[in-house]
């Protein structure tokens, strides 16, 4: 258990995050880890970018002023939250050299990992990389992948590997027990794909996946929730299928009480991405639910999943290869009940808000407890 020790009362944490009230993996953390953080430390928000599109560089320049401004006395930290994207990229390696020139400590949390734009960073952007991120005092990551490119790249500083968060207010009144017992006794397996809707995030295999089932008379049904640019293109490929509404559901964007009621009224989860995820918030989602997994060894599932405990992998994007993981789950009853128990326990444990907020609350109060040690006078003989 971390024993946390409160930071003194001017001890204030400059926290640079995206407009929290928008849809996006790292505001939805944020959401979810914020009124625990809080708790710990006062957190002093600091909302970038813009609502409105196309203002290019002079969001750049204003968001770096947010940052000057929000500069005091009392900020002891300041933590930004980065993808590695050119934009996020470049923002958050000028805020790193405002940080230097303050001589605040800084925390980077790499929330998003583009490894096309890895590359070019080694070609292109090393330089810029080496003046800014390279003076970063830790770093957290989701995935032990990132945590190597980092060391190449030269990081000799801590680097920390953390999960995204669940909001707690899903598993109110969810009841683990009533989950499994709709698991043994439901005639049909419902299965669920979650996600916004891109090409990469495996919703055509999971289609065709779920069709080779259909054909061999297995009693399983597909819903889908979220939206995207391809939609229509992914119900064009469910007519394709010959798949009626009997078998394939759109549900569009969910959230709130209309996410949790998806997930508690759905059996198995299917997500055979291979977009560059960090670590997918819908898998930690759907683990709490009591739902086994089916999906890929990317990101921060390599580090997190355990193949055979809370669900199956899948090795390739093959919707026949899917299609077996899932059969291999929903032939055993059993099997479910297990996989649906131990992924609620484990979830509970380590991926809910509280828990998310208590490991980063231990990671601020390790670098200002060093930062004030470095600050403190010697003592003349």
């Amino acid at each position: 258990m971390i024993i946390l020790k409160r930071s003194l009362p001017d001890t204030v944490i400059n926290l640079t995050v995206p407009k929290l009230d928008k849809p996006g993996g790292v505001a939805s953390f944020y959401n979810a880890v914020l009124p625990h953080l809080n708790l710990q430390f006062p957190i002093n928000i600091i909302e970038i970018g813009s609502n409105r599109s196309g203002l290019g560089f002079i969001n750049l320049f204003t968001d770096q002023f947010k940052l000057f401004k929000s500069i005091n006395h009392s900020t002891k930290l300041i933590h930004i939250n980065p993808s590695l994207g050119f934009k996020s990229f470049i923002r958050d390696g000028l805020f790193i050299l405002q940080a230097r020139l303050k001589k605040i400590p800084v925390i980077v949390f790499f929330h998003g990992w583009n490894k096309n734009f890895e590359h070019y960073v080694r070609l292109f952007l090393k330089s810029f990389f080496n003046v800014s991120y390279a003076h970063a005092d830790s770093f957290i990551v989701l995935a032990s992948e990132f945590e190597t490119v980092l060391r190449g790249w030269g990081i000799m500083q801590p680097i920390y590997l953390e999960t995204t968060a669940i909001d707690e207010t899903l598993s109110k009144t969810f009841n683990i027990d009533n989950k499994v017992l709709d698991l043994q006794s439901s005639p049909e397996i419902k299965i669920l794909f979650l996600s916004r809707l891109e090409q990469d995030k495996g919703i055509y295999e999971t289609i065709d996946a779920v069709a080779i089932l259909i054909s061999k008379g297995l009693p399983v049904t597909l819903s889908i929730a979220g939206s995207g640019s391809i939609l229509e293109n992914v119900k064009n490929h469910v007519t394709s299928k010959q798949l009626t509404e009997n078998h394939v559901k759109f549900l569009g964007f969910v959230q709130g009480d209309e996410k949790k009621q998806v997930f508690e009224s759905h059996h198995v989860y299917c997500f055979p991405t291979n977009y560059g995820e960090g670590l997918p918030t819908s898998v930690l989602e759907a683990m709490m639910f009591g739902m086994p997994v089916i999906t890929r060894p990317v990101g921060g599932l390599v580090d997190q999943f355990q193949d055979g405990v809370m669900g199956l992998f899948c090795q390739t994007m093959e919707p026949m290869e899917i299609a077996q993981k899932i059969e291999t789950i929903i032939s055993d009853r059993e099997m479910m009940e297990t996989m649906s128990r131990f992924n609620h326990d484990f979830a509970m444990k380590t991926y809910m808000g509280s828990k998310v907020a208590e490991r980063i609350s231990a990671i601020y109060q390790a670098r200002i407890d060093i930062d004030n040690q470095q600050h403190q006078p010697v003592n003349s003989q």
